[in-house]
């Protein structure tokens, strides 16, 4: 059964190139609409009374330099999404909500090579786990410095 709607996890870390480019393959492949989901950790528990800043205002502007982030990656894949969506707060409460809401029954993710990957299971993203409804696919991403050929 072709998927219809794939939902993708990004950080935003200069290594999810390969997350986002297997996305868009399966996408195009599929015939499927491209989701677009990144997080933003809820800031008034990172930020205590000790700075004088508007949380409000430092939302927005880490929500446009995302997006900005995110147009920029779908054009290096010349590829565009159906959404993107950019909330705040918990992650697993995001994407869980995002699945529902865009009836994805792909969602995909990256783990980092750091990591062993049972260790990856008890990481923020093993919420991803129990999430009903749709398939998971883990990407593995590069390491960092890593990005060349192997040698001929």
């Amino acid at each position: 059964m072709p998927y219809r709607n794939i939902l993708v996890a990004l950080e935003l870390t200069h290594r999810e190139k390969p997350l986002l480019k297997r996305a868009v393959e399966l996408a195009e492949c599929h015939q499927a609409r491209l989701h677009i989901i990144h997080v933003t950790p809820e800031l008034g528990g990172v930020y205590t009374g000790s700075l004088n800043m508007d949380l409000r205002q430092l939302k927005n502007k880490l929500r446009l330099e995302n997006g900005y982030e995110i147009m920029q990656m779908l054009k290096s894949e010349r590829h565009d999404a159906s959404t993107i969506s950019l909330p705040d707060g918990d992650i697993h409460q995001a994407v869980q909500q995002a699945v529902k809401e865009h009836q994805a029954d792909l969602l995909i993710c990256g783990r980092q090579l750091e990591r062993p990957f049972l260790g990856h299971f008890f990481s923020n993203s093993s919420g991803f786990l129990d999430i009903n409804g749709c398939d998971l696919l883990v990407i593995k991403l590069s390491e960092p410095g890593n990005n060349k050929k192997p040698a001929a």
